[in-house]
């Protein structure tokens, strides 16, 4: 390049060419760039909105991207996982009742999958640790994450989950079939959300004595963004009772996903019966460790 042909501003960073208008950075007074244009014939720098809404279009889908409710926690966003990537989880439990009467420990394998945009996969197997021999221990469950639509205006995002329960494990049997709504809705960009989660459930086996064919229920909860790379979610749970004749169960939740690099993260959750007796859980706690690849 010819010396007369370039040109260094002080407010610009880049290189133009006489009659020629190439895409430059403005500086601004916080110190961030601004995309444009630079006319050496006008000597007049220009924004330019496409370069700047294209600009601002990455970095929503990159935080869109890896803002996502991940961990042990039962409540969910509407966002799937991205095109491509695949998520390993680990989740290991632990639940009492009132009196100390119950403790189970619980280990879960989970998968999901991002199949192409909108569309996950998932795949999961739990098993009671210490107790072998009880019913459907090792069930597989196959679930589809569907998002039918983005956060826009006063709209929330939608999606939908359905699950399918195989009978796979010690002594199973029957089908079971829940489907759950993931309603999402900014409350402070960027930072606070809104989450509701109802759902339904047909239990088709005989793993659990006297378990109601017919379930429902549904969780209220807020997820905020403490950094980037830490996430702290809360949510109360109301859910019908499991078995024939016992009370409805009220839960609350509090949780951290704390995402260590681009791979891994690391998930918290304690839940917190509300109704005070033994029927339904009185204390848990779980942990989740999680690894992605591809994406």
């Amino acid at each position: 390049m010819r010396k007369d042909c370039a040109l260094r501003n002080a407010a610009t960073i880049g290189v133009v060419c006489l009659g020629a208008a190439v895409p430059l950075h403005a500086q601004t007074s916080d110190g961030a760039t601004e995309p444009g244009m630079f006319s050496l014939q006008s000597g007049i720098w220009q924004a330019d909105p496409g370069l700047a809404q294209d600009a601002a279009s990455a970095d929503a889908t990159e935080l869109e991207e890896s803002w996502e409710i991940s961990g042990p926690i039962f409540l969910r966003s509407a966002d799937p996982e991205p095109p491509g990537e695949v998520v390993v989880k680990n989740i290991f439990g632990w639940e009492t009742t009132k009196g100390g009467g119950n403790s189970d420990w619980e280990y879960e394998l989970e998968i999901e999958w991002g199949v192409v945009e909108h569309h996950e996969f998932i795949f999961e197997v739990p098993f009671e640790l210490g107790d072998g021999r009880v019913e459907g221990n090792g069930d597989i469950t196959l679930g589809y994450h569907w998002r039918l639509w983005k956060e826009e205006g006063d709209w929330p995002a939608f999606a939908m989950r359905q699950f399918v329960r195989l009978p796979s494990g010690y002594h199973s049997s029957g089908v079971d079939y829940e489907w759950r709504g993931l309603f999402t809705r900014t409350l402070i960009p960027d930072t606070m959300r809104l989450h509701f989660n109802p759902f339904v459930k047909w239990i088709n086996g005989d793993n659990e004595e006297e378990a109601r064919s017919f379930r429902f229920g549904g969780a209220l909860g807020v997820d905020y963004r403490l950094s980037a790379d830490l996430l702290l979610i809360g949510d109360y749970i109301y859910s019908s009772g499991e078995l024939e004749d016992t009370r409805d169960n009220h839960t609350a939740e509090l949780g951290v996903d704390w995402k260590i690099d681009e791979r891994q993260k690391l998930g918290v959750a304690a839940e917190i019966g509300l109704d005070g007796d033994e029927n339904g859980p009185s204390f848990g706690a779980k942990i989740s460790y999680m690894l992605s690849f591809g994406g």
